[in-house]
């Protein structure tokens, strides 16, 4: 009897073990595809970065001195040809450089704006964790999730709460009854009366004694 538990136990640790294995294999081989609801999240944020006139493709920008746009570089840029450009043209002299996820956190950026850019930064890193390119562990995965989640729901709420209450000022729909119509339906006024003149009273004078 106790061989066949301690067999049963065995059985089960190695079943175990091969499942962790499975579950810790598939996901260093997992796409980096976007989940559906993930890529609800990203819709999101991508949707207020192009409110605020910035740019949505997932990628490397640079921004020169003084402008106000910043300019693609790649999905992918060699660390190399980063280093070179910065080099060349560093920030000391107003050059700017970043992913997606970053151009939305500059100094004095709009509330909505910095919670985009957040959205954004966890969905890569998650993505990258599916991948098998960044070092983790699945409780912090899960807690990151549960986090991106919570947030995702509570700027969607805040912006379902901004539209509610902003003033739409729209025209009447109904224009009131037409004044020519209604005066046309009135009686015409008739002519004023003069008042008749009145004749002055006689005074009787009074005959002397």
């Amino acid at each position: 009897m106790w061989r066949s538990l301690s067999g049963r136990r065995r059985q089960n640790r190695t079943s175990d073990v091969a499942i962790a294995a499975d579950v810790w294999e598939r996901a260093g081989q997992a796409a980096t595809a976007t989940l559906p609801v993930m890529a609800e999240v990203e819709a999101l944020a991508l949707r207020i970065y192009g409110a605020h006139d910035l740019p949505t493709r997932p990628g490397h920008y640079r921004r020169g001195p003084d402008a106000g746009t910043w300019v693609y570089l790649g999905e992918q840029v060699d660390p190399d040809l980063r280093w070179a450009m910065v080099l060349e043209m560093p920030p000391e002299a107003g050059w700017r450089y970043a992913t997606l996820e970053d151009i939305g956190r500059f100094p004095g950026a709009p509330a909505d704006l910095r919670a985009a850019s957040e959205l954004l930064a966890t969905c890569r890193h998650l993505k990258s964790r599916l991948a098998g390119r960044e070092p983790g562990h699945p409780g912090d995965d899960l807690e990151t999730a549960i986090r991106l989640g919570a947030s995702w729901r509570g700027l969607t709420d805040a912006l379902a709460q901004r539209s509610k209450s902003r003033l739409k000022l729209t025209p009447p729909s109904d224009p009131g009854p037409d004044r020519t119509a209604t005066d046309a339906a009135l009686p015409a006024p008739s002519d004023p009366v003069a008042p008749r003149p009145t004749r002055p009273k006689r005074v009787r004078r009074k005959k002397p004694d």
